[in-house]
């Protein structure tokens, strides 16, 4: 009875740990509401890609970016199709291929960036076939895009996933 009593115990608290364990999420929420738009687990080398219409020029503009194994976010390269106001400059690392050209920067990993909401640009976040669309958030909202740790119980119950 008492070595029965030991196992259950030990069942118990191996799971707990794993409910405990933190685990790396791409989280995507509002500055000021603090509203989680986006939780979602990743592993180095995910790759997510930002999409908005240019705010002068009309145009598309995608960006892509890279998880790192020290669960940062390293920008990896821009497509536009013209240069206009607050796009990679032309000098570095650019490519044209047809007719888009590509940036890569030269740029040391970020623990998070932001941006603001506007009706005008249409962003939208595109995550392993999942696509977040902006436009439901109010205009001017700053939007926080960073890989986090949550532990998976937590997230498992709070948010269903």
């Amino acid at each position: 009875m008492f070595e029965k009593r030991w196992g259950y115990l030990l069942i118990i608290l191996l799971i707990l740990a794993g409910l405990l364990y933190p685990l790396p999420f791409l989280e995507v929420k509002t500055e000021e509401g603090s509203q989680i738009l986006l939780l979602k687990r990743v592993s180095p080398g995910d790759q997510f890609e930002i999409r908005y219409i240019h705010s002068v020029d009309k145009t598309p503009v995608s960006g892509f970016f890279l998880v790192t194994s020290k669960r940062t976010i390293k920008p990896i390269e821009t497509h536009f199709k013209s240069y206009g106001p607050g796009l990679p400059s032309t000098e570095g690392k650019m490519n044209v291929e047809k007719g888009v050209l590509i940036a890569k920067p030269e740029v040391e990993a970020l623990e998070q960036f932001s941006f603001f909401v506007s009706p005008f640009t249409h962003q939208t976040l595109m995550f392993k076939n999942e696509r977040l669309d902006f436009s439901s958030i109010k205009e001017g909202e700053v939007i926080r895009v960073k890989v986090k740790q949550y532990p998976i119980g937590g997230v498992l119950f709070r948010y269903g996933r």
